[in-house]
């Protein structure tokens, strides 16, 4: 959350490209920070998906933000894969580009068109 105000002030809260940024970051850390503990990348990664999914339940939105949220939680993993070795500056500016390319959706099927993208949808 810290590093999200810093980069974006207050605008993580909606849902635009600061949101997208501050999901796909909040997975990457999570995943980097069990790795402390757990050697094994894939049970990191699967405790930071089932972690983040739970969030999702427990703190629900209407149907568009959870595609969305849910989403830009699975980006955070597939990047994970490039920035496994990078710093905390490195990881910050990779995701802000990916922000700064995120794409607008206007309806929940729209997600699966971009495998590889951050999503938006204010």
């Amino acid at each position: 959350m810290n590093i999200a105000y810093k980069e974006y002030g207050s605008k993580h809260h909606l849902g635009n490209p600061a949101n997208a940024f501050r999901h796909a970051l909040w997975v990457i850390l999570i995943i980097k920070n069990c790795l402390k503990w757990q050697s094994n990348e894939q049970k990191a990664k699967t405790w930071a998906k089932k972690f983040t999914d739970w969030h999702e339940d427990f703190s629900p939105n209407q149907a568009l933000e959870r595609v969305m949220d849910l989403h830009n939680n699975a980006m955070g993993i597939l990047y994970f894969n490039e920035l496994k070795d990078k710093n905390e500056v490195e990881i910050v500016s990779f995701l802000k580009q990916k922000a700064s390319e995120a794409v607008k959706i206007l309806t929940t099927d729209e997600v699966e068109n971009f495998e590889d993208k951050l999503v938006y949808i204010d």
